[in-house]
């Protein structure tokens, strides 16, 4: 196929799949049968409008007909009128006229341009009972005017029909140039109207077209940062344009938080991994058995570090795709706080921090949900040692455990774990629940960036929701608020 034929083929495909395209030829069609039912109704009515007419005017005719009948001599009266009265009216030789009595004789009367200007030769009886030559004139309507003509009957008080018919040229002279008007006006009403729907049609679907350039400019040069042109009014495809924009701009940001995660990783496996290497060589080199016990205590240090790293991904990965098993029981929120307590209280006396922990003994049921113990205890824990982190010496940090929250019509209970730190940059506030993020101020912290990510699986694996604020002020510090329901 040559590069001509290919483009010309190229070219149909694309006029073929074109929504502009295809509506300019739908709205053409619709108005097409628009105008060909309309002109079809205008058509009808005129023709019956002009034949209501003609039988308006061939009525008089036929009475006054039917009166001559009646009182000079039926049918001698007739012939008078039309044959032998030189003061009959024009109008009688245009008209047809016919009577037939009840016995089938009868006479009509036609006009001259209904009998043929030429007869037949035929033998015809003479007057001594022979045969002689003669001419037969016979008569008929023309062709041109059968579908015109008009005919009005009336039955006589003597049982005689009497018809009275003409013919006109409405058909000629109204209806058939109005045929042809309508043609020609209709063929450039149609071309106009799929001109004018071609443009509209291109206009409206023009921010669509934006859609599929912008697509192919990202998938063919990868450039994330393509948007497209909001349209200036606002309809249903400034919407759709809108939202994809929307979804652009949410896929530039996970894979922008993908690659951060991605590089956390490396880095928090290259840290281990260095270090693990290095006093391996160092032991090598010191070739002391001493040296060499705690260089592989390191290493084994080391390696439960990049363990617990992959594992909390692991775990996370499970909540999210919700296939994390959790075995359920009655879970007492405010004795897994008190452990979760005890557990870093040796760590605040060391920084002279104080933890508390604070109980809603009075409410009745005590607070207690069903979940996972070991789960939930473990969302504690993370909790208070992120805020034994970020809590300054001597700083101060409170659980609260409180019953009897309702949150969309369900009841439950509310865990909340605040400290007197620097609190969280409200720019911050919905990143921190992000895998592997790790914010300005954690930077010269230790630990995975998987903390709070790990708090949150499991608080949504279990029905519930977990949110972070800053304390009002003037006080300072981050609230964590974690609601499990009942």
């Amino acid at each position: 196929m040559s590069s001509e034929a290919r483009a010309n083929s190229s070219f149909i495909k694309r006029l073929r799949r074109s929504v502009a395209v295809r509506l300019s030829l739908t709205f053409a069609l619709l108005f097409t049968v628009g105008i060909v039912v309309i002109f079809g109704l205008l058509y009808w009515l005129l023709s019956r409008q002009l034949e209501q007419r003609e039988y308006d005017a061939l009525a008089p005719r036929l009475q006054e007909y039917a009166e001559v009948y009646n009182t000079q001599g039926g049918m001698l009266g007739l012939s008078f009128r039309f044959d032998f009265n030189p003061f009959a009216p024009p109008s009688d030789k245009s008209l047809f006229v016919r009577a037939v009595d009840r016995y089938g004789r009868g006479r009509q009367f036609v006009p001259t341009d209904w009998i043929d200007k030429e007869g037949k030769d035929v033998a015809v009886p003479d007057t001594w009972g022979a045969w002689a030559p003669g001419q037969v004139f016979s008569w008929r309507v023309n062709r041109e005017k059968q579908e015109d003509l008009i005919v009005l009957s009336t039955k006589l008080p003597d049982g005689t029909l009497l018809q009275v018919a003409r013919t006109t040229d409405n058909r000629t002279a109204v209806l058939q140039p109005l045929q042809r008007t309508f043609i020609r006006v209709g063929v450039v009403v149609v071309l106009l109207g799929f001109v004018i729907s071609w443009f509209v049609a291109r206009r409206s679907v023009k921010p669509l077209q934006g859609v599929v350039d912008t697509a192919r400019r990202i998938i063919a040069t990868g450039a994330l940062d393509a948007r497209v042109a909001v349209p200036k009014r606002d309809n249903d495809i400034a919407e759709l344009v809108r939202l994809f924009n929307t979804v652009l701009d949410k896929n530039t940001s996970l894979l922008r938080s993908m690659r951060d995660s991605l590089d956390n990783v490396a880095h928090d496996l290259r840290t281990p991994l260095t270090s693990i290497r290095g006093t391996a060589e160092l032991a090598l080199a010191s070739a002391s058995e001493p040296a060499m016990r705690d260089a592989l205590a390191d290493n084994v240090e080391r390696s439960d570090e990049v363990l617990r790293l992959l594992r909390a991904l692991m775990e996370i990965s499970e909540a999210d795709s919700g296939v994390m098993k959790l075995r359920k029981e009655p879970c007492d929120l405010g004795a897994l706080a008190r452990d979760a307590a005890d557990l870093y209280s040796d760590v605040a006396d060391s920084r002279g921090q104080t933890l508390r922990v604070a109980v809603e003994e009075t409410v009745a049921p005590p607070p207690l949900v069903s979940g996972d113990p070991i789960r939930l205890r473990q969302v504690i824990a993370n909790l208070v040692d992120n805020a034994l982190k970020y809590t300054p010496d001597g700083g101060e940090i409170d659980v609260t455990v409180r019953g009897g929250e309702t949150r969309a019509g369900r009841d439950g209970v509310l865990t909340t774990v605040s400290d007197n730190g620097p609190g969280v940059p409200e720019f911050e506030q919905g990143r921190i629940w992000e895998r592997l993020y790790r914010g300005d101020q954690s930077r010269s912290q230790s630990g995975l960036g998987l903390g709070l990510s790990l708090v949150r699986a499991i608080v949504e694996a279990h029905g519930g929701t977990a949110t972070v604020r800053n304390a009002p002020a003037p006080a300072h510090g981050a609230i964590f608020e974690v609601w499990l329901p009942r």
